[in-house]
C-alpha cells in the first residue's frame, strides 16, 4: 500500500465549505467523514515558497536559509532568486530512502532542478523553467526514463499554455489550467502503476492561480470539481492519505501598497525613470498586450522584443519587482518591501540607527489603519531573526509584515494612495490552510484539529515506520486509530541527514518571469 500526499495549493476550508455542503465535492467529503484534520498554520510569509519546503522538511525557514521565492540584497541592490539547490535541509523522502523505502515526488514547487532519489522527482511549477517563454522540454524529472515516459506517453507539460496572468484570464487560460489538473492526476496514476513507490507526493499548483484571479468564482469551482473527480479515482485503493495545502486563500478586500506607504513616511524615495514616464503617457503592459492580441501578434512580440525592453514597460499599478529597485534613490532610501510581507532595510545591521529604525517601522506599521473602515492593515510586524529559529535566522528579512485579514500587501510603486479596495488579485494568500489524514491508520473524527505545517512530515514519517529527525520543528500528531501500527509503536527519533545539494541551479531570469506572469512578484 502506497502512502499518498495530495497537495492542493492555496486550499482552505472556508473557500471549500459551500461546495462541500452543496455536495459538489463528494470524494473530499468522504475523506473528511472518514478522517481527521482541520486547519494547518503555514509559516510566514504564507507563500508557496517557503511553505512547500516547510511541509517537506518539518522545519521553519530559519533552518532552510530560504524565506521567499526571492530576497532583496540591499548591499548589491539586486533581487536574488532561489531554486531547489538553495535549501539547506533534507526532506521527508530523503529520510524514507535512508530507511529503505522508495518515494515519488510529482509537481511539488521548489523541486527544480530535480534531484536524484530512490524513486523519482518530477519538478513543478512555477519554478521549473527553461526560458522566459517556454516550458521545459527536458530536464524536469529524474531519472531519465521517468521523464521520457511522461514526455512520450503523456505529452507531459510542467506549465499551462497559454499561461494565466494578470493580463490573460480568458477561457483559453482557464481551460489550460483545467487540462493541467487532469494531466497531473493521470501522471500520478500512471507512475503509481509503473514505479510502485512506497510514498507518493502530488501537488496541484495552478488551481491557485485561478483562485488569485477569480477567488471563488466559476472557474475555481470547476477546478475543484475536477480535482474531486480525480480524488475518487486515485484514492479508491484504501491508501493512507494526507490531503494538505501550503497556505489558504481569502478574498482580497484591501490592497496595501507598502512601498508607497514607506515613501509617504520618509523611508523610501524614488527617482524619475523611463518606467514612470511611460506610465504617465498611458503605456502599460496591460494596454500593450491588449493591442497586440487584437492585432494577433502577441506571441510574435513576446519572442522578438528583448526582455530588457519588456521589463521597462510598467504595469497599470506601477513599477513592480526588480524595477522597484531600479527606480529607488538609494542614497535617500532606508527601507524597501517585497510583496506579501518581507521588508528590507538599506542600513547595515551595525549602523547606529538600525535598531531604532526597526522599532519605528514596527510601531508605525502596526498602527496603520484603513482610511475608510478603520481596520488594521497589519496584524503584526516581526523582527526576522526573532520570528524564525535556526542557524540561518540571521539571514532573514529585517522585518516581516503579517498581513491584516483580507489584505494583500503589494510592492508596487505608482499608485497615488497606499491603500486601495481592489488590485490585480481577487484572492490573496492567508496563513490558514488545510490538513486531513484519512485511511486505515487514522482516526475518523472530522475537522477538529489545528496543527503547524511543520507537523506533517514528522507525522508521515512515523506513520510509515521511519524515524523522525531530531532537528525538525514539528511533532508527530496524535491522529492514529487505536490499535493501528503507528498508534502502538513509540515515536523513534533519529539523527538528521545532511541537506547539502550538488549541481547547478536554474535560470533566474526565467523563474522570475514565470513568477511575474502569475502575479507573484508585484
Amino acid at each position: 500500500m502506497t502512502t499518498l500526499t495530495i497537495g492542493l495549493d492555496g486550499a482552505n476550508w472556508d473557500l471549500l465549505g459551500t461546495w462541500l455542503s452543496e455536495g459538489r465535492l463528494p470524494n473530499l467529503q468522504r475523506l473528511v467523514d472518514d478522517g481527521v484534520g482541520g486547519v494547518s498554520e503555514s509559516c510566514l510569509p504564507p507563500l508557496t515558497v517557503p511553505n512547500w519546503k516547510c511541509y517537506a522538511t518539518g522545519k521553519n525557514p530559519g533552518k532552510l536559509d530560504v524565506f521567499r521565492f526571492d530576497r532583496i540584497d540591499t548591499d548589491a541592490r539586486d533581487h536574488v532568486f532561489h531554486d531547489a539547490t538553495d535549501f539547506k535541509s533534507a526532506e521527508l523522502w530523503d529520510y524514507l530512502n535512508d530507511e529503505g523505502l522508495t518515494a515519488g515526488v510529482l509537481n511539488k514547487p521548489s523541486t527544480y532542478p530535480p534531484k536524484d532519489i530512490d524513486g523519482f522527482v518530477v519538478a513543478g511549477g512555477p519554478d521549473a523553467s527553461e526560458t522566459t517563454y517556454r516550458s521545459l522540454d527536458a530536464g524536469f524529472a529524474t531519472p531519465d526514463d521517468v521523464e521520457a515516459f511522461l514526455r512520450e506517453e503523456l505529452d507531459y507539460e510542467v506549465h499551462p499554455s497559454p499561461m494565466i496572468s494578470p493580463t490573460e484570464t480568458g477561457d483559453a487560460e482557464v481551460e489550460a489550467v483545467l487540462d493541467l489538473i487532469d494531466l497531473r492526476f493521470e501522471a500520478a496514476e500512471r507512475l503509481l502503476d509503473r514505479e510502485d513507490p512506497d510514498f507518493l507526493h502530488l501537488t496541484v499548483f495552478y488551481s491557485m492561480a485561478l483562485q488569485h484571479y477569480f477567488y471563488d468564482g466559476e472557474p475555481v469551482r470547476r477546478a475543484w470539481e475536477r480535482i474531486d473527480d480525480h480524488l475518487g479515482d486515485l484514492l479508491g485503493e484504501g491508501h493512507d492519505v494526507l490531503v494538505m495545502s501550503d497556505h489558504g486563500t481569502w478574498e482580497v478586500e484591501t490592497v496595501f501598497y507598502l512601498n508607497v506607504w514607506l515613501a509617504e513616511h520618509g523611508y523610501l524615495q524614488t527617482q524619475a525613470g523611463v518606467d514612470s514616464a511611460l506610465r504617465r503617457l498611458g503605456v502599460t503592459k496591460e494596454r500593450a498586450l491588449a493591442v497586440a492580441k487584437r492585432l494577433g501578434v502577441a506571441d510574435t512580440l513576446g519572442r522578438v522584443v528583448p526582455e530588457r525592453v519588456q521589463r521597462v514597460v510598467p504595469w497599470e499599478e506601477g513599477v513592480k519587482r526588480d524595477r522597484v529597485l531600479s527606480v529607488l534613490d538609494w542614497d535617500a532610501t532606508t527601507a524597501v518591501a517585497s510583496n506579501q510581507g518581507p521588508l528590507y532595510l538599506a542600513l547595515p545591521r551595525d549602523h547606529p540607527d538600525y535598531e531604532s529604525t526597526r522599532d519605528d517601522l514596527i510601531r508605525e506599521l502596526e498602527a496603520a489603519l484603513h482610511p475608510r473602515t478603520g481596520e488594521r492593515l497589519v496584524n503584526a510586524v516581526y523582527r526576522g531573526e526573532e520570528y524564525y529559529d535556526g542557524p540561518y535566522a540571521e539571514h532573514a528579512p529585517d522585518l516581516l509584515v503579517d498581513q491584516g485579514r483580507n489584505v494583500h500587501v503589494s510592492d508596487a510603486i505608482g499608485p497615488d494612495d497606499p491603500v486601495a479596495d481592489a488590485g490585480v488579485w481577487e484572492g490573496g494568500n492567508m496563513p490558514e490552510g488545510v490538513f486531513l489524514f484519512s485511511g486505515p491508520s487514522f482516526r475518523s473524527e472530522g475537522l477538529t484539529r489545528r496543527a503547524s505545517i511543520t507537523d506533517l512530515a514528522p507525522t508521515l514519517l512515523h506513520a510509515m515506520g521511519a524515524g523522525v529527525p531530531s532537528d525538525v520543528d514539528g511533532e508527530v500528531l496524535d491522529v492514529f486509530a487505536p490499535g493501528s501500527a503507528p498508534a502502538e509503536r513509540a515515536v523513534r527519533t533519529r539523527a538528521p541527514l545532511s541537506g547539502s545539494r550538488d549541481g547547478e541551479g536554474g535560470d533566474d531570469a526565467a523563474v522570475e518571469q514565470r513568477l511575474a506572469d502569475l502575479g507573484y512578484l508585484e
